[in-house]
């Protein structure tokens, strides 16, 4: 019994003997370049994780992106040490990439669904308005703060920001320029933002801009044109 299981080591033993030195390299090669891949991952997503927290949350991604920047000036420095011992590795490399690109695609879509559930998600909103006023006869939507204000003799604008519903937000405003008498024109749509134009009959002429922030916000612009 123990004479055939020493056989039996001894043959699987010249087969691995077989393997050429060369596939030898190229898996190690293939082992490295997914632990590298695993470890810019990992980098990654601690980074975007760390960018949720809501004591960072004005400079968590700043934070997040010189990360992945020094993730970046990494993988050729790991690329240049690899081909002094993998032969042929520049399609490896090349395979490498690309995944690195999709991991990349992924994290973005990870932080607009998180910011809808984790504390201090998405951009951060002002605890106050700035200085300035509310153009225009609509009240601005409950919840919003004034972040921008500017005025000069052509127009006096403002901007707001803070975590509503989209649809809720535009209704607002639309059905209450409706109420004063302005006529509405859609400007441009899309899944980002909208731009609408109402004018009523003294020729007054107001400009909105309603958009989607990360993490559930709307950040709201509404610009009255001067003569």
């Amino acid at each position: 019994m123990g004479t055939d299981g020493d056989y039996q080591f001894q043959r699987a033993f010249s087969r691995l003997g077989k393997i050429r030195t060369r596939t030898w390299w190229i898996l190690g090669g293939a082992t490295l370049t997914v632990l590298g891949l695993m470890a810019w991952a990992a980098f990654a997503l601690l980074s975007w994780l760390w960018a949720q927290a809501p004591q960072v949350a004005g400079t968590g991604w700043q934070v997040a992106e010189k990360a992945m920047s020094r993730v970046d000036d990494v993988v050729p420095g790991l690329q240049q040490e690899a081909e002094k011992w993998w032969p042929g590795s520049a399609a490896g490399w090349q395979l490498a990439e690309e995944a690195k690109s999709r991991v990349a695609a992924v994290v973005p879509g990870l932080q607009e669904e998180a910011g809808k559930w984790l504390p201090g998600g998405g951009d951060p909103v002002p605890e106050r308005d700035v200085s300035g006023g509310d153009p225009g006869p609509v009240g601005r939507f409950p919840g919003l703060v004034r972040s921008e204000f500017f005025r000069d003799q052509t127009r006096i604008q403002a901007t707001y920001v803070g975590h509503a519903d989209f649809d809720a937000v535009l209704a607002h405003y639309v059905q209450g320029f409706a109420a004063e008498g302005f006529v509405q024109d859609v400007l441009a749509a899309d899944a980002a933002e909208e731009h609408h134009q109402f004018v009523n009959g003294t020729s007054e002429l107001f400009a909105l801009r309603v958009g989607r922030r990360p993490g559930g916000g709307v950040e709201v612009a509404v610009r009255q044109v001067l003569d």
